[in-house]
């Protein structure tokens, strides 16, 4: 016998003699870890109650907040605070009304949002929104469904806004509520007075503002974030834009996703706005090896950009031989939180597309943008109330962003990986659109509109006829023939 053996044999006779002991052993050890578990739990969610800067404490002329960034995701904080109560400081460095190059949808829950603020109402009595009814995709093999999804949501999924527009006024409602708007203030620095516990932003111009938190929300490239280390990477993402002249194109649809397979999980896609007016964009969703995004690298979008007005055999359809398009524009997106150590620090928040909070499947990010501004609105008057502004206190934010929207980020990474490899997806809900109608397209526009989280797909009432439809259109493909529709015109 092996001394392995021996001692094995050593101990289970022990434990056949001591049966009484070892049970009560392995009950405590059982408790011990449970208890410190949840003792991690309880100290990691352990919120303080009280601080060293209650409200009255604030020197004259510092504000609650210094937030650097004035789009949807620092507008949305600042006019949330300001009603609440606290004193804030919105710095951008361009001048309202500015652009921003985006696809412009503006999905459920931020719609809720503006409603709230009052601000789809302007948006819309100013004919600067349009929402979505007629919409589909096309899938990587060429099929392809348009339906009236609204009429099974009840609502419309998304809407379309010119982020010259939305951005001026989300601003300037959060002006309206109290926060002081602080235009051409390009931030170059900011430092942390620990013993004051106050903030000091610096603009390029020499100007100072402090605040007690610092809410940084300047864009996906982030500077600040960057400079002060909580960014390690620039963004992997890229996406186009490019307006289409009302009257100029044959466009019959409000917004169409298209997949063709050599750009996937990417995606190009065609919004309405007000004035039969165009949004085509083109999104490249990292995925693959490092520096990819997909089979495509960044430097690719351009080219996909361009071609695919001429040659892809639905996008060029849709826009026609006349179509009247501005000169393509591009932006960085930050997804899922890539390249940021946290989102949180002593008296800081990281909030919107500085955050990566970007969708990994869709690209899209202002309502994320929305909703993380508010939660770091209501952590900010929660600490606020009790004084204590410590980076356990500041953790409530991230708590609140992750319930609202950031577990669904992994699901979203792995469907876009999923997609990338299997491509027949995409067609097998296609096909299924085409075959249940409008049903199964208002089951898509809820997960991909944020109605739904992306496990929806997982459930038995979707995922059964999913799997059924994945099989069927495998055999229609693979076994008998289906020919592919999607291939770019020479």
């Amino acid at each position: 016998m092996s001394g392995i053996q021996a001692a094995l044999a050593s101990a289970q006779e022990y434990v056949e003699k001591n049966k009484k002991t070892v049970a009560i052993a392995a009950g405590a050890t059982s408790a011990a870890l449970v208890a410190a578990y949840a003792w991690r739990r309880a100290a990691r969610n352990y919120v303080p109650k009280s601080g060293k800067y209650p409200v009255g404490t604030l020197p004259a002329g510092a504000y609650d907040a210094v937030i650097v960034g004035a789009g949807p995701s620092g507008s949305v904080c600042a006019y949330y605070l300001t009603k609440k109560g606290g004193k804030v400081a919105l710095l951008d460095k361009e001048k309202f009304p500015r652009d921003k190059y985006c696809g412009d949808a503006v999905c459920t829950p931020a719609i809720s949002i503006l409603e709230d603020m009052g601000v789809m109402k302007e948006l819309v009595d100013n004919n600067e929104a349009h929402f979505a009814d007629a919409g589909g995709f096309v899938s990587p093999n060429g099929i392809s469904y348009i339906g009236a999804s609204k009429q099974k949501l009840g609502t419309a999924a998304a809407c379309a806004v010119k982020r010259i527009n939305l951005d001026v006024r989300v601003a300037r409602c959060a002006a309206r509520s109290g926060a002081e708007l602080k235009e051409g203030f390009e931030v170059v620095g900011a430092e942390f007075n620990k013993e004051a516990g106050l903030w000091t932003v610096t603009s390029a111009t020499g100007s100072k503002v402090q605040g007690r938190v610092l809410v940084i929300a300047d864009g996906a490239t982030s500077k600040l974030a960057t400079k002060l280390g909580y960014c390690t990477e620039a963004p992997k993402g890229v996406c186009s834009r490019a307006f289409v002249e009302g009257g100029s194109h044959n466009t019959n649809f409000d917004g169409v996703c298209f997949y063709p397979k050599w750009s996937l999980p990417g995606y190009a896609a065609i919004f309405r706005h007000p004035n039969d007016e165009l949004n085509y964009c083109y999104y490249l969703i990292p995925c693959g090896k490092d520096g990819y995004c997909g089979d495509v690298k960044e430097a690719d979008l351009a080219r996909l950009h361009n071609d695919a007005i001429k040659k892809d055999p639905f996008i060029s359809q849709a826009l026609g031989p006349n179509a009247k398009l501005e000169r393509m524009r591009a932006a960085a997106l930050r997804l899922g939180g890539q390249g940021l150590t946290t989102t949180f620090d002593d008296h800081m928040l990281i909030i919107g597309d500085a955050a990566g909070h970007i969708d990994p499947l869709t690209g899209e990010g202002i309502h994320t943008a929305m909703m993380g501004g508010k939660a770091a609105a209501e952590t900010i008057a929660d600490m606020r109330a009790t004084g204590d502004y410590s980076k356990q206190s500041c953790r409530q934010y991230e708590r609140r962003w992750y319930h609202a929207y950031g577990h669904d980020f992994f699901m979203s990474q792995k469907m876009a990986e999923v997609i990338y490899r299997f491509p027949i997806i995409l067609d097998a809900v296609a096909s299924e659109m085409q075959r249940k109608g409008d049903s199964m397209m208002a089951k898509w526009a809820e997960v991909m509109t944020c109605m739904q989280p992306k496990t929806y797909f997982l459930q038995p009432h979707v995922a059964v006829p999913l799997g059924i439809a994945i099989v069927r259109e495998f055999f229609e493909q693979k076994v008998f023939g289906k020919p592919d529709r999607y291939q770019l015109k020479a």
